[in-house]
């Protein structure tokens, strides 16, 4: 079996970091007016301890909806994203990433249980994290595989300057712009914490999606 070079597909992301300091205050003042609501949710918040850890407890996927994938099929992940960082560089860093988890097509849409957790370093004057959730297809058709990512769309964003805890809720997923509206939830759990935490952030290393999607299929 051969394969497609053409790895790539599309993929929506957040906007550049490269933007113009005009286009990201005014960026910024949208994403203050959600973080807001945000703080509003938390719990078991400690006043005035800086957080040095976030820990998002990553949890149901719900509702995407895309055509149900024949003769394939179809892989998801998150992808912890710091402010106005580029949602590529974040998710070519190993640990801002969680598994590839198959979705399976129930009621015309994806769903899958993640049950797991990324815990990270808060990077210095960071001020809030979302999650970036994002699908790798593989499909195969004569005699070759095509392997495509893309990205659906990002939780609203949550404030990790203090230690604080974001009880576990359903955050509706929010295309990027020029991205299709592929609609779905996640149900998420973040915790700002110190380092009295006992969870461990591990150090990223360099990351190549797409490159480490291939090899499930290399044996």
């Amino acid at each position: 079996m051969s394969y497609n070079k053409n790895y790539g597909g599309q993929f929506m992301g957040l906007r550049q970091g490269t933007a113009n300091k005009d286009s990201q205050n005014k960026n910024n003042e949208s994403t203050f007016n959600k973080i807001k609501l945000n703080e509003l949710k938390s719990t078991n918040k400690k006043e005035n301890i800086i957080a040095t850890k976030v820990i998002l407890s990553l949890s149901e996927l719900r509702g995407i909806n895309l055509p149900e994938v024949e003769n394939g099929e179809v892989y998801f992940f998150c992808t912890a994203i710091f402010d106005n960082q580029d949602v590529k560089s974040s998710m070519e860093k190993s640990s801002y990433n969680s598994p590839l988890v198959k979705g399976q097509y129930l009621s015309n849409s994806y769903a899958l249980d993640f049950e797991s957790e990324v815990v990270l370093k808060i990077p210095e004057d960071a001020v809030f994290v979302r999650c970036y959730v994002s699908y790798v297809s593989s499909v195969e058709s004569d005699g070759k595989r095509n392997i495509k990512l893309e990205g659906i769309g990002y939780t609203d964003p949550f404030v990790v300057q203090e230690c604080r805890v974001y009880p576990y809720s359903r955050c509706k997923l929010t295309a990027a712009a020029g991205g299709q509206d592929l609609g779905g939830t996640l149900k998420i759990c973040v915790k700002c914490v110190d380092n009295t935490h006992p969870s461990a952030a591990i150090e990223p290393e360099p990351c190549n999606i797409i490159e480490e999607f291939k090899k499930r299929y290399e044996n």
